[in-house]
């Protein structure tokens, strides 16, 4: 931290010249490791780089931290033999898309070698689940 023009210490050290200052300095309550003036705390919880970063709309909390439990499954398991004609073409369809592109990707040269193994290690896993 920088020394203010006309301070002796920096923010953080402010606390050993509290004589010279009657400003209270606390504890940051997101991040004790560095303290902030008491009535400046508001504006402060704002700005801290500690604080929580908004997420993106994408992102799902433990979206791959896979079940905990089988009672957490939402959806209901139905067998391929009870499914409609329109349900079994559109799942077709869906398996279709998904190979295509997973082909593509394991043939796309811009991938790499290192990628390219991935893919094949998660083709190899899929089909031992």
């Amino acid at each position: 931290m920088v020394v203010a023009a006309g301070k002796r210490f920096c923010g953080e050290h402010a606390g050993a010249a509290e004589e010279e200052n009657a400003r209270k300095r606390i504890l940051c309550p997101l991040d004790p490791k560095h303290t902030v003036y008491e009535d400046q705390l508001s504006k402060h919880l704002k700005k801290c780089n500690s604080r929580e970063k908004p997420k993106p709309d994408f992102f799902i909390q433990d979206i791959n931290a896979g079940l905990k439990d089988e009672t957490e499954i939402t959806e209901q398991l139905v067998p391929i033999s009870s499914l409609s004609e329109d349900q079994l073409g559109n799942l077709i369809k869906k398996l279709r898309k998904a190979s295509e592109a997973l082909h593509d990707a394991l043939n796309d040269p811009k991938n790499g070698d290192s990628a390219t193994k991935h893919l094949k290690q998660q083709v190899c896993l899929d089909h031992n689940n």
